[in-house]
């Protein structure tokens, strides 16, 4: 049992530097969806997204292609990396529950 109780221990630190890790990570990435806005001709683009209760617009200006293209990619991986981040946070769950509860 002992063993077991051994193994459990090493794969929930490893799960929490996982965590730390991907929240350092979704620290550093876009939040939220690129917005594009016409205005008298001009396309002008923001970055929506929720802080609290609140809907947050912040202005980017105008862009090019490359730019976009790059804010797009960076939403893109924080969606991927926060599906990760969850499932972690799942599996530290169960694991902290095989132990009896007790948070190691």
């Amino acid at each position: 049992m002992e063993t077991l109780n051994g193994i459990l221990v090493e794969e929930l630190n490893r799960l929490k530097d996982l965590k730390k890790n991907y929240e350092n990570i979704l620290s550093k990435l876009p939040r939220g969806c690129l917005i594009e806005k016409q205005i008298k001709g001009h396309s002008y683009y923001y970055l929506n997204y929720r802080l609290d209760k609140k809907n947050v617009f912040k202005y980017l200006g105008r862009l090019n292609k490359k730019e976009i293209s790059n804010i797009k990619n960076k939403i893109l991986e924080r969606k991927k990396i926060k599906n990760l981040y969850i499932m972690v946070e799942k599996n530290i769950l169960k694991i902290e529950k095989f132990t009896n509860g007790k948070k190691i």
